[in-house]
């Protein structure tokens, strides 16, 4: 069976974090994620996920910065329970929480909540040695192309679009703290207890903290007018305009950062369909959004 020969690669790692592997009552898929696999575990000492990197995800992520992150964040009630993480393979173990869900983007209690959570945790004002530069990222993911154009016609064009909005965000008032990076809505975790948990670091990174409330907007596919209220939801009553121009560079630039990302998985078979088109759709029309946006009023 494939889940017993993935529970045999996993045991030693098992091993290290608990001490009964040998007893493993049960072991099953949790999901099969954009860049990892998940397994929930169950011992005589409770219950567990398993994380695996999936293929081709060393070219993604480093997870020295990833285990760097979480050692910070260790003991701040921030961040998923991790009882171990191995910097080398990737592979993490955290304990599973019964009856957890993830956050509604739909929900407007939901995404108050959440951008409470944010605030507070980039209020905290840590620092990590490692940065999140958007642009390099960019052409990072385009490099793994391996020469093969964009599926988009109008790429180069985009690609314009999206550098004349990276140089302009670096003029512009920014608050550099650790931030999460993929701060989307299926990473806050909210428990039966009432808390909320701010899960998967992998991007974390030292950047502008607006760019965590376009996050959120992109990855759910926010309308137009739900973003304008996530906005406003974030900014409690503030009408800072130019904050929100700003975001809306951000979620350009990240649309284009994560459609070029989902090129690469695509090119190497795995395809995120509306997901990806979605990330591209974004980088079109908030380029546009920006341009036509002031910050004296809206347009």
């Amino acid at each position: 069976m494939e889940d017993r020969t993935i529970l045999n690669r996993c045991l030693p790692h098992i091993k290290k974090a608990t001490s009964l592997a040998a007893e493993i009552l049960s072991f099953y898929p949790m999901k099969a994620g954009m860049t990892n696999d998940s397994y929930v575990f169950e011992c005589r000492e409770g219950t567990f996920i398993i994380r695996i990197p999936g293929k081709g995800s060393e070219a993604l992520i480093n997870r020295r910065q990833e285990f760097q992150v979480y050692e910070l964040l260790k003991g701040r009630g921030i961040a998923d329970d991790v009882v171990y993480f191995d910097p080398e393979s990737g592979i993490k173990i955290t304990r599973f929480i019964a009856g957890a869900r993830v956050c509604n983007p739909q929900s407007e209690t939901d995404i108050a909540a959440c951008m409470r959570l944010l605030k507070s945790f980039h209020d905290l004002r840590l620092e990590v040695t490692h940065v999140f530069d958007p642009w390099e990222r960019l052409l990072y993911y385009e490099s793994l192309w391996g020469g093969v154009p964009s599926q988009y016609a109008d790429y180069p064009e985009r690609k314009a679009d999206i550098r004349r909005l990276h140089l302009w965000t670096l003029e512009q008032p920014r608050d550099i703290v650790l931030s999460h990076i993929d701060s989307v809505a299926d990473n806050f975790l909210f428990t039966p207890e009432g808390r909320i948990h701010l899960i998967d670091w992998e991007y974390a990174a030292m950047q502008d903290r607006d760019i965590d409330v376009a996050m959120f907007a992109v990855y759910s596919l926010l309308g137009h007018a739900e973003i304008d209220r996530l906005i406003d939801i974030y900014q409690d009553g503030r009408d800072d305009r130019l904050q929100r121009r700003k975001i809306y560079a951000y979620i350009a630039i990240m649309g284009l950062v994560w459609s070029n990302w989902c090129e690469f998985k695509l090119k190497s078979g795995q395809d995120f369909g509306a997901y990806a088109t979605g990330q591209y759709r974004f980088a079109r029309d908030y380029a546009v959004r920006f341009s036509e946006f002031t910050v004296q009023g809206r347009r």
